[in-house]
């Protein structure tokens, strides 16, 4: 999924973001917005599990969902039910 494909309440949680960061005239968000140096790992409830390099992570417990928001993967929205995030510090070889 990517921004255009994002419902509504993303949308907007995406625009907010962007403001409080200053860039209130942006409408998406660019490649400074996904961390090099940081893997995001997600564990779900049967032991299965997910890692993504160069993301966003938005949490929103008013829709009881997390966004991933991956630089070259995609968008991804999941339930917060269940699942164990964590933000992993990699070395990157420059």
């Amino acid at each position: 999924m990517q921004n255009r494909d994002l419902p509504e309440r993303w949308q907007q949680k995406v625009m907010e973001y962007l403001e409080l960061k200053g860039e209130g005239h942006e409408t998406n968000l660019g490649a400074g917005d996904f961390p090099a140096k940081k893997v995001v790992r997600i564990k779900f409830r049967d032991n299965s599990f997910a890692e993504f390099r160069y993301t966003l992570v938005m949490e929103a417990p008013e829709f009881n969902e997390v966004g991933i928001f991956t630089e070259h993967c995609g968008y991804h929205i999941f339930n917060l039910y269940g699942i164990d995030i964590s933000i992993v510090d990699i070395e990157v070889n420059e």
